[in-house]
């Protein structure tokens, strides 16, 4: 089994981010929030055939996804997980150290460590918005599927989490000031229905091609809000130590605000990607 250790492109916040807290990323709370049940609302969703000879996992973190995928599916298909972030590379593959049939290599959507049209079937599920290059992204995963390879994307769009950003925007403003804030921002590529259509579109036929968008509202205590931080903490690592406290203070004081019966609401705006084999509807 290969865990593919070295870094094969720079480094970013993000990733360091997730290599760094890799450890508390299955912990139950993260599992139990809006982020851990929307995962897990994703990868209920995918069908796997019973003659893909490869299926990938971008952006496969500590492995739980694969892990269920590849105990349910055909001796004969091999699953590779790919992530950027070291930590969550050793992780998955100590979880999957049984599964012969499953590779976990460190990579990115950037630059895929697989051989061009070797991939049957590619899923992601939440990372995608994560990429620095959407373009170079999007070819990569055009050059390692088939032909007639099929694909499922579910990452986030650009009006994900509007109450939270409502309720804490001016609260990071204030402790980072407006060029920190916007390079945070950009960090994550947040888009609209239209411009992933248009985007995959450049490399995929249409009729293959299909992108549906779903707004889902979930709700959560303020410590569930608190363990997914790790999704986000990237975004603020270069908010001055002195000021962290501080920070973090306002910032659940405000989604504390935010409560109702059923808990803090987070809104989360999910793109889904699909490419299906011509003629293949499911």
């Amino acid at each position: 089994m290969s865990t593919g250790v070295s870094p094969i492109y720079p480094i970013n916040p993000i990733v360091e981010t997730y290599s760094r807290l890799a450890r508390e990323y299955d912990d139950e709370a993260n599992f139990l929030s809006c982020w851990g049940r929307a995962s897990e609302r994703a990868l209920s969703a995918i069908r796997l055939r019973e003659d893909y000879q490869v299926v990938v996992d971008m952006g496969c973190g500590t492995g739980r996804a694969i892990y269920a995928l590849a105990s349910a599916a055909p001796q004969h298909t091999q699953f590779i997980g790919i992530d950027p972030a070291e930590n969550m590379c050793r992780i998955a593959a100590q979880k999957a150290v049984e599964q012969k049939a499953v590779q976990i290599r460190q990579g990115a959507f950037e630059k895929i460590p697989l051989e061009t049209a070797s991939v049957d079937y590619l899923y992601s599920i939440l990372a995608f918005h994560w990429v620095t290059d959407l373009a170079a992204s999007v070819a990569e995963i055009a050059r390692v599927l088939l032909p007639n390879g099929e694909m499922d994307l579910f990452f986030i769009g650009r009006d994900n989490g509007r109450e939270f950003i409502q309720k804490t925007s001016a609260i990071f403003l204030k402790y980072m000031g407006p060029a920190l804030l916007l390079d945070s921002a950009r960090l994550r590529k947040q888009l609209t229905r239209g411009a992933a259509s248009e985007l995959f579109s450049k490399v995929s036929e249409s009729p293959r091609l299909s992108v549906d968008e779903s707004f889902t509202t979930y709700y959560d205590t303020l410590e569930g809000h608190w363990s997914w931080w790790v999704r986000v903490e990237g975004h603020f690592v270069k908010i001055p130590p002195e000021k962290k406290d501080p920070c973090d203070r306002e910032v659940r004081e405000a989604l504390q605000s935010l409560a109702e019966p059923r808990g803090i609401p987070y809104t989360i705006h999910e793109l889904h990607v699909k490419l299906r084999r011509s003629n293949v509807l499911y």
